[in-house]
């Protein structure tokens, strides 16, 4: 579907049509796909043409929480060009995501909460930028799938994924938010309520941050209680996960 764009006059204005070849990527994968333009009645100034990823993210404030979408990411497509009237131009792209982009797929399911989306910001010389989006998969890492898979393993319940503002501490962090993976609690561990899982991926490893609720004993209130480990992708496959994970899950549930 052609989007309308706002013409310098306020009458006659361009369009724009994004069409992704890739509806489907992984964290440091590319989308491909083409941008098309179709001119109005009256010629058009454009100053550039870009793609940036977008995802729906949880701000927290003083006294109240709110939702607002968080762009990076962002691809330079093409300009600065003129779009005569009637005219139509094609500009493909191919637009890397991010390691840190968060994962709406994990074993063919999709995540519920996490949304992830390419958006085409159009700028015109005299006009309100115009901006198309497009929803897209984002399928977990092998490195994450393995780590999903072994949460499971332990008796933990996928129950949803959402996307926080705000930074994780001693991780390689570089967008300005992360995913927090929501599990429900597992009968191996009756004093963890629940479990959160967060990946930070880079190109050689991923941090693992685990976050739990913990219950209250007969002398001690709950609590949120933390762990993190280091994910080699080279060493993948070398490693008891479930092993490894039940250790360190037995030691916050003590």
């Amino acid at each position: 579907m052609f989007k309308k764009l706002l013409a310098a006059a306020g009458v006659g204005g361009a369009e724009v049509e994004t069409e992704l070849f890739t509806p489907g990527v992984q964290p440091g994968g590319t989308v491909e796909g083409v941008v098309r333009l179709r001119g109005g009645n009256v010629g058009q100034d454009i100053a550039h043409i870009a793609v940036e990823f977008v995802t729906r993210a949880e701000q927290e404030y003083e006294d109240h929480e709110a939702v607002r979408d968080i762009a990076f990411g962002r691809t330079g497509v093409h300009g600065p060009l003129h779009l005569p009237p009637g005219a139509v131009l094609d500009f493909r792209f191919a637009a890397r995501a991010p390691m840190e982009t968060p994962i709406t797929f994990y074993n063919g399911r999709h995540l519920p909460g996490t949304v992830v989306s390419l958006r085409t910001i159009v700028e015109i010389h005299g006009a309100v930028d115009a901006a198309d989006t497009d929803p897209i998969g984002v399928g977990a890492l092998p490195a994450q799938h393995v780590l999903l898979e072994a949460v499971e393993r332990l008796g933990f319940h996928l129950r949803s994924a959402d996307v926080e503002a705000g930074r994780v501490h001693n991780t390689p962090q570089t967008l300005p938010f992360y995913q927090e993976i929501e599990f429900a609690g597992s009968p191996h561990y009756p004093r963890l309520n629940q479990l959160e899982v967060t990946f930070v991926a880079t190109e050689t490893g991923m941090s693992v941050v685990l976050e739990a609720d913990k219950r209250g004993g007969w002398l001690s209130e709950g609590r949120d209680v933390f762990d993190a480990l280091w994910v080699d992708y080279q060493h993948l496959g070398g490693v008891d996960w479930a092993g490894e994970l039940h250790h360190r899950l037995a030691r916050l549930a003590h």
